[in-house]
């Protein structure tokens, strides 16, 4: 029965895997080769076995140096097998060739001392942790007055073995340990064995309402560097391990809770954050497309980008556990959720050695399942504070928007900024002001009211404590720069040296030059940098794509037997499509997933009734009043390029009743195309978007 769980031997070949036993030979060879050699010169000069000596001490360097080369192989091919699954292989290969070691401090203490002792460190960094923690007696924090309508209350629910399995199956097998020391690949390999027992014990659990292990609650912390100086304690971000045994319930329970808030509509629709088929893509579309219908009816729009501090650690437990029963939720769910927030125990680790134990007094647990929608009931109620502008948020990352048409306006914006720093008051977070950032996307530069001296003072808005939020040129939004002008120049010449960088870096680490070694590199490390977001940022412009393309085209250079291939044979040759025509497949993929409600249509496009299923997308109307250089944009974003490039496609593939049908189709039918990119040196017979070759 135990050789059911006992990890089965595995034994490698041994000239590869311990290749050091091998040199040690040929060094002994080689050393008493030298010695041997000294004392033939010393006491034989003109002997003819000299030049012996020396061809087989050649013949034992280059064994050893290919033995070098041997393991280094290995070792390669070990970290590119797991690198699609766990980037974490990666980066600790890369870090044992770093010359640059990080580490935590040396940290300075409240008296100016600087410690290097591990424990007074911990203790240091957990005395910084705790501190922003929020008062859960504050008096300025109220309770909040909310009246949901839901058809019924979510108060219990079944669950069976079988969920308990499907649970296990989420966790990710590489994932840390928390404090309970249970590895994750354990629990997965014997998930089938262990589901039943993990089930009884949370069956119980539910039924008495409360955790009955309190050591399932507590915390195990990782400080990480964030910028700044190492020495401040603040300049450290708490990563939390928690029990994977707890992970398993909570995804269940957090299952039921977002299908109770789902299904009432519960959840405010401009919260993008933690929610299904929403997204950072999804929530910036819908920014971008607003300010771009402003521009169109000549009207300027102003973005307020708002910055809470610690958010996720400020939550105030009595004002949560408030929400939580006001959203319906009641009975034992209520009652575990309750026991699941208070009496959370937290340590901080540094080189292996414990901070003292300290409670946690508020926050919802981050390195938890149920951390995330907890904390997007506790903001839920920030939208009704606002009645005069668009609220956007993905998770704690909010902004406010508002059209400018007149001063009045401004006005507006400013009461709503002074509504939102209200409730933050009231609800325990604390917002940086300090942090604020403004644009202004004005729909004409040139007009007269922008040119007057005092127009800048008439437009502006001040904090709560009435300090002036001065305009930005830019500002990095999930991610994404987004400029005043609302072009993406800065944000392609910030991801294209992101993706060189990575490059460059794989390169240094990586002998092999092969093409299944390259191309795992690439795919896995350095073209995500250059996709992220794209069906909103597409460019139009021949320098932009230009620009993407020469990060692939520098890569796929240096693959071994590609390199005096063109670029467009390589492409061919590696079976590889450009970026820019991947950025157009992920804007048909998008499109589909908006016809098929799989993420909300919050630009509004309509699609017509055809006699296909789907039917055609609807182009929007042009407008004439507008400027040339507002159509423009718009006629390059994603409202205008999706609907035209998704009525190109066949019916066959519109009516794919799944996204990897879906995808599959839109790939072949990219490959039917010529791909030829515009790139520096080669002249395309034209933009080579799916647009001018269909």
């Amino acid at each position: 029965m135990h050789s059911l769980f006992t990890p089965a031997k595995v034994i490698s070949a041994p000239t590869v895997s311990k290749p050091t036993r091998f040199r040690r030979t040929l060094t002994r060879k080689k050393r008493k080769l030298n010695a041997r050699l000294k004392a033939l010169k010393l006491h034989q000069p003109f002997s003819p076995y000299i030049q012996k000596i020396r061809d087989n001490l050649a013949i034992i360097q280059l064994q050893i140096k290919d033995s070098h080369f041997a393991q280094q192989r290995f070792k390669e091919s070990k970290v590119l097998e797991s690198i699609k699954d766990n980037n974490r292989v990666f980066f600790s290969f890369a870090k044992q060739k770093s010359k640059a070691k990080s580490s935590i401090g040396p940290l300075l203490d409240e008296l100016g001392v600087f410690q290097t002792c591990p424990k007074s460190m911990s203790n240091l960094l957990q005395t910084q942790f705790t501190s922003v923690q929020s008062d859960p007696n504050d008096p300025s924090a109220k309770m909040p007055k909310l009246d949901p309508q839901f058809s019924q209350p979510l108060t219990d629910f079944k669950f069976s073995p079988a969920d308990i399995q499907l649970a296990i199956e989420e966790i990710d097998e590489n994932a840390s340990c928390g404090q309970d020391d249970i590895p994750a690949k354990v629990l997965r390999q014997c998930r089938v064995n262990l589901s039943y027992p993990i089930y009884l014990l949370w069956e119980e659990s539910l039924n008495e309402g409360k955790i009955l292990a309190p050591q399932l609650k507590d915390q195990l912390i990782t400080p990480i560097h964030k910028k700044g100086s190492r020495a401040d304690p603040a300049e450290y971000r708490p990563i939390s391990l928690t029990s994977h045994l707890s992970k398993i319930f909570e995804r269940i329970m957090r299952d039921r809770m977002v299908s109770h808030l789902e299904t009432n509509n519960l959840l405010c629709n401009s919260q993008h954050g933690f929610r299904k088929g929403r997204s950072c893509l999804s929530q910036l579309l819908q920014h971008f497309d607003t300010i771009l219908r402003n521009l169109l009816n000549n009207t300027d729009t102003d973005s307020i980008y708002l910055d809470y501090a610690k958010a996720f650690d400020k939550v105030n437990h009595k004002i949560l556990l408030q929400k939580v029963w006001a959203y319906g939720i009641r009975g034992k769910v209520y009652s575990w959720i309750e026991s699941f927030l208070t009496d959370r125990k937290q340590v901080v680790a540094v080189d292996g050695v414990h901070s003292f134990i300290a409670l946690v007094l508020s926050g919802v647990p981050q390195g938890t399942v149920l951390g995330p929608i907890l904390f997007l009931i506790y903001i839920n109620d920030l939208e009704q504070c606002v009645s005069n502008s668009l609220l956007g948020s993905f998770a704690d990352d909010t902004r406010l928007l508002k059209a400018i048409a007149c001063l009045n306006d401004t006005l507006l914006l400013q009461q709503d900024l002074i509504n939102v720093s209200q409730w933050s008051q009231e609800n325990s977070m604390v917002l940086h002001e300090n942090k604020f950032e403004l644009l202004c996307h004005l729909s004409n530069k040139d007009s007269l009211l922008q040119q007057l001296p005092f127009t800048s003072e008439l437009y502006e808005y001040s904090t709560s404590s009435g300090a002036v939020i001065a305009p930005s040129t830019h500002v990095k939004d999930l991610g994404v720069i987004i400029s005043s002008d609302l072009t993406w120049h800065r944000q392609i010449n910030s991801m294209v040296n992101s993706a060189n960088k990575m490059a460059s870096w794989a390169l240094s680490l990586f002998q092999d030059r092969s093409k299944a070694t390259m191309l795992t590199l690439y795919k896995s490390l350095i073209r995500c940098r250059l996709e992220y977001c794209c069906p909103l940022w597409n460019p139009a412009d021949v320098g932009s794509i230009q620009a993407i393309e020469a990060v692939q085209q520098y890569f796929t250079k240096r693959i071994r037997g590609y390199q005096h291939l063109s670029y467009y044979n390589r492409l061919k040759g590696l079976q590889l499509q450009s970026l820019q025509r991947r950025r157009e497949r992920y804007i048909l993929i998008h499109m589909w997933k908006i016809k098929e409600g799989l993420c909300p249509n919050d630009l509004q496009i309509t699609f017509s009734e055809g006699s296909n299923r789907l039917g055609l997308a609807v182009l929007p109307p042009l407008t004439r009043s507008s400027r040339a250089s507002s159509q423009s944009l718009y006629d390059n974003s994603f409202a205008v390029v999706g609907p035209k490039l998704w009525n190109i496609l066949p019916a066959s593939i519109k009516n794919k009743d799944s996204i990897t049908s879906f995808k599959a189709s839109v790939y072949d039918f990219c490959s039917r195309y010529p791909d030829t990119p515009p790139v520096r040196g080669y002249t395309p017979a034209n933009r080579n978007s799916l647009l001018d070759w269909a």
